[in-house]
């Protein structure tokens, strides 16, 4: 029997064992064995440019979408043929943002296929907004709105009123929650045509100042934790308004969450454009040139990004899917992520596919992470001073990078 690789950066234990249970289903339909191997978020970028250099390893790889670009750019993935993404059901069956990944700047072709869909909300208890006087229908979705919201609820006796989680370096969580504001004020981290970083411009710096002014605004003794801890005082009814990400308000609008939060759960968009990514497939280059391989790992994205699988991996698994009918089938209107998940949908970008895009973002959030840290050791300090300070040698030594 024919056997193919894949490869998958898990979130949890249930996501390898649904996955295991997808390419079995493969495996039965198709009489080709698909192999899992399984990689972490913190070291897969180390083994993909292992597999870019060598040649050597899965025939197909879950990556994050914000990796696809400079993945092409090392010439180590294999295109999709237009007949073949017209078989999946062509860009129009996938959300805008999780499909733009996969298309470079100047070149048509596709070199990657969306699977899920990844964003941030602002989760709210209801109850104890209108405690605090503070009316919902205005109370979010921008990123004044939620300024103002946050600073009414500080006032209140609650323990915890905010909560933003932190997340240093390898992680890029830093740089998509922060461009949620960046776009928001008319900023950008890098020019459309990937030539120029503008996040040391005035729009950017704008829309940074705005979210780090949000941090400085969190309780001292809440101020280092991760999105998981974060998410779970959440969970348990200890803070009134927290960001988290669109796995962790799924799950707490489902069942891991006191019946008090549960009953009162308000879901919001970060801003009114939100970062929306998320993972796809890719097919290594190594794949060509052996024709059964090659056309049994399309078959498998194609069977993966299905609407069948994916409907099966959002239910299971509480991930967002990249198929538009698949997400309004999971959240409908009775949901309480219906809104947020919709609006983030729509209004929702990524970041333009440019060569070194990854070593970009990777860099911008090792600074963001040193600029959250000093604002909160120096809280008198002005946010100016502290992103000009990181930001403006970042961007000289970027730009050099770019220009060469």
């Amino acid at each position: 029997m024919l056997e193919i690789e894949l490869s998958m950066i898990p979130d949890a234990d249930v996501d390898a064992q649904v996955m295991r249970d997808l390419l079995a289903d493969f495996s039965n339909k198709y009489g080709v064995k698909a192999k899992l191997t399984t990689m972490t978020w913190s070291t897969a970028w180390t083994d993909f440019i292992t597999i870019a250099s060598h040649g050597k390893g899965p025939d197909i790889s879950h990556v994050g979408g914000t990796w696809v670009s400079s993945l092409a750019i090392m010439n180590a993935l294999r295109p999709f043929a237009p007949d073949e993404i017209e078989e999946m059901g062509g860009a129009k069956a996938f959300l805008p943002a999780t499909w733009q990944s996969g298309v470079l700047f100047g070149d048509d072709r596709v070199w990657s296929i969306p699977w899920t869909g990844y964003t941030y909300v602002v989760c709210y208890r209801k109850d104890l907004l209108a405690e605090s006087g503070i009316e919902e229908e205005s109370a979010f979705g921008t990123g004044p709105a939620l300024l103002s919201t946050i600073k009414k609820i500080r006032k209140s006796s609650l323990e915890i009123p905010w909560l933003m989680p932190i997340a240093p370096a390898p992680y890029s969580d830093l740089v998509h929650m922060a461009a949620a504001w960046i776009w928001e004020a008319g900023g950008a981290y890098i020019q459309e045509t990937g030539e120029k970083v503008v996040f040391n411009e005035p729009a950017a710096l704008c829309g940074l100042k705005a979210w780090m002014e949000l941090y400085r605004m969190v309780p001292e003794a809440y101020a280092h934790l991760n999105q998981f801890e974060s998410s779970s005082l959440f969970a348990r009814g200890r803070a009134a308004v927290a960001v988290t990400d669109n796995r962790f308000a799924t799950t707490i609008a489902a069942s891991d969450a006191e019946e008090v939060v549960k009953k009162n759960l308000g879901v919001a968009p970060l801003t009114r454009v939100p970062w929306y990514g998320g993972g796809s497939f890719v097919i290594w280059r190594n794949t060509q040139g052996y024709p059964d391989r090659e056309r049994a790992t399309v078959q498998l994205v194609k069977h993966l990004t299905g609407k069948q699988a994916e409907s099966r991996w959002g239910r299971e698994v509480g991930s967002l899917p990249a198929r538009a009918e698949v997400l309004r089938e999971l959240y409908p209107p009775r949901s309480p992520l219906y809104r947020a998940l919709t609006q983030s949908s729509e209004s929702g970008r990524t970041y333009r596919p440019v060569a070194l895009w990854h070593r970009l973002e990777y860099q911008i959030a090792q600074e963001l992470n040193l600029c959250l840290q000093e604002a909160r050791q120096d809280m008198t300090k002005e946010l100016d001073e502290i992103l000009h300070a990181h930001l403006d040698p970042l961007a000289e030594r970027l730009n050099l990078t770019l220009r060469g």
